[in-house]
């Protein structure tokens, strides 16, 4: 017969909240509800995926006190405990390998949006804040107003970038089947896995959004992020602006020794 009791309890579980999640526990208690409906290998899958899944997100939510995530743990985890490798190598082998890259880039998504993005609008708001008292008559000011700009873009910037790269080497490492064995995994089996039947039903929506790179994915939804998180639409445009245009006269200046510092078109 065909599978389809987990690939569509995982997939209702993808699109609830992580605190959802954790109240139902789906997939278990579609199986207490519905035995039935669960076969042995539905059983297998269902198990293999808890472990997986759980791993992937304690690997992820280790972030310290400036918000932004360490680096990929998984391989080191799965080097420790081969059972782990052993989960996600029989997630693979179930034909679940685009649902996990599913729901891992859903929930780096909304890491970035809970976390990363408030912290890089924040630097903007605080900006905002200091700039109140500067008077647009007291030219020293205004420059030094400018130059705090141009530090805190770059500041709000990097950090935003390294919670995404942070976020990306646990993607890479899932899209890529990077734990031991994993390659092996590519062709339908591996660590003496026989193949396993498709479930194109369920795959064949699953994997589209995997024909451009999990890199330049999570890019273009990070860059969604931000503009929608903006305090107003023309937030991101005029703090770019004014910061280029700073770099720009500063830069000038130190090339033109000769130019006067009255000359300046502030």
């Amino acid at each position: 017969r065909r599978s389809t009791a987990f690939a569509a309890v995982s997939a209702i579980s993808l699109s609830l909240s992580p605190g959802v999640r954790g109240m139902m526990h789906s997939p278990r208690s579609h199986q207490r509800s519905h035995p039935s409906e669960w076969s042995p290998a539905d059983v297998e899958a269902t198990e293999h995926w808890i472990v997986a899944v759980d791993a992937v997100r304690a690997d992820r939510e280790q972030h310290p006190a400036n918000g932004v995530p360490p680096e990929c743990t998984l391989g080191a985890a799965c080097a420790a405990a081969p059972a782990l490798a052993r989960s996600l190598a029989l997630v693979c082998h179930h034909g679940l390998h685009g649902l996990l890259m599913q729901w891992a880039f859903s929930e780096a998504s909304e890491r970035l949006q809970q976390r990363a993005v408030p912290r890089f609008w924040e630097q903007y708001r605080q900006l905002v804040r200091s700039q109140a008292s500067v008077s647009a008559d007291d030219r020293g000011a205004v420059k030094a107003a400018q130059r705090r700009g141009v530090r805190a873009l770059l500041d709000a910037a990097s950090e935003l970038l390294r919670a995404a790269e942070a976020e990306l080497s646990a993607l890479s490492f899932l899209e890529g089947k990077a734990w031991p064995g994993g390659d092996a995994t590519a062709g339908g089996g591996g660590g003496g896995l026989s193949p396993h039947p498709r479930q194109p039903e369920v795959e064949a929506e699953l994997v589209v959004w995997l024909g451009a790179s999990v890199r330049e994915e999570l890019l273009t939804s990070l860059q969604t992020l931000v503009l929608t998180a903006a305090p107003h639409s023309d937030a991101l445009h005029l703090w770019l602006v004014i910061a280029w245009r700073r770099l720009f006269v500063d830069g000038t200046r130190k090339g033109c020794s000769g130019v006067e510092e009255e000359e300046e078109e502030e």
